[in-house]
């Protein structure tokens, strides 16, 4: 079997790539065998892994965090005709929310372990048509939870951080910051089975459960379900939030009256104002977007 290894160097706050070295012997010496592609720049993973599937991998390692996860998905679509491949997964970076919510294990040994096993899990992706931030037309997968409203913004700010104090508190602190000066947009969320139109502080599109360093915003979100849970948080005060902010790790929030939700498989949210999305903790476009489940689209390595 062949193994590539899609290594995000700047992952860890770049002990990654200053560790490889040492981290790939360790690899070899329990009993995995591999190739590893170094990222240099942002929408590197994708085409790495594009290129390592269609050269016959047979696993491809997502080396680094949830935004390296989300890059090494994406390039799973990029070739229509390649070969079946499985996606792995080394947790290096500071959230881990798609691995909470699957089970795989943060601590290495552990991980590396579920590697060599190869037990398959084949869980859904999601699947967003959107405006890019150039305004173009753009499609993007995702596969743990994309949202639309404040959770762009976040995301645009812990990035531009260094999060040495961890996932969670680098996303609650900028979370806190934002929401000091942010305005709920008026959107319109439509699918078959629910509706919202109003100000929404948040519109959530989940396939897992957790994100935003720990934040469980979809607690009945199950990855292999064909659907997703759609959370949407309403016009929430800014005291309001700011005050209940933990809310949103222990699900607390579900009890809200101005956070609506439902499931789905297919929903279209817009609005007249500029709304950013962010998926997998990466920012990559703006609404209009329409959110389509594909059931059954990736098989992903689990203990």
């Amino acid at each position: 079997m062949k193994t590539v290894f899609v290594v995000n160097p700047a992952s860890g706050n770049r002990s990654t790539g200053k560790r490889w070295d040492e981290l790939s012997s360790r690899i070899r010496g329990l009993g995995v065998e591999h190739q590893a592609l170094m990222t240099h720049a942002r929408g590197d993973a994708t085409e790495l892994t594009a290129r390592a599937i269609l050269e016959g991998a047979d696993t491809v390692v997502a080396v680094g965090g949830d935004g390296t996860i989300n890059e090494v998905a994406n390039g799973f679509f990029l070739g229509a005709d390649a070969p079946a491949a499985a996606l792995g997964v080394l947790p290096m970076g500071t959230g881990g929310d798609f691995c909470r919510t699957v089970g795989i294990p943060r601590e290495f040994e552990a991980a590396i372990h579920a590697i060599r096993a190869r037990n398959l899990r084949t869980i859904d992706a999601g699947h967003i048509q959107m405006k890019g931030l150039d305004g173009s037309p753009l499609t993007r997968h995702f596969v743990n939870i994309a949202d639309a409203g404040i959770g762009g913004v976040v995301v645009e700010r812990v990035n531009r951080t260094t999060k040495l104090l961890g996932g969670r508190v680098s996303f609650q602190y900028a979370a806190m910051l934002t929401l000091l000066t942010y305005k709920p947009a008026r959107v319109v969320v439509d699918s078959a089975q629910g509706r919202f139109e109003g100000a929404a502080q948040n519109v959530v599109v989940a396939n897992g459960q957790y994100f935003g360093g720990s934040m469980h915003v979809a607690p009945g979100a199950i990855p292999d379900d064909a659907l997703f849970d759609v959370v949407v948080f309403g016009d929430i005060a800014r005291f309001e939030a700011l005050r209940s902010i933990n809310d949103i790790y222990s699900a607390k929030h579900m009890q809200n009256p101005k956070v609506t939700s439902w499931r789905t498989t297919e929903l279209h949210v817009s609005s007249d104002e500029r709304v950013l999305i962010e998926a997998d903790g990466e920012m990559c476009g703006t609404l209009p977007a329409t959110f389509r489940v594909m059931p059954n689209a990736i098989d992903l390595v689990v203990p």
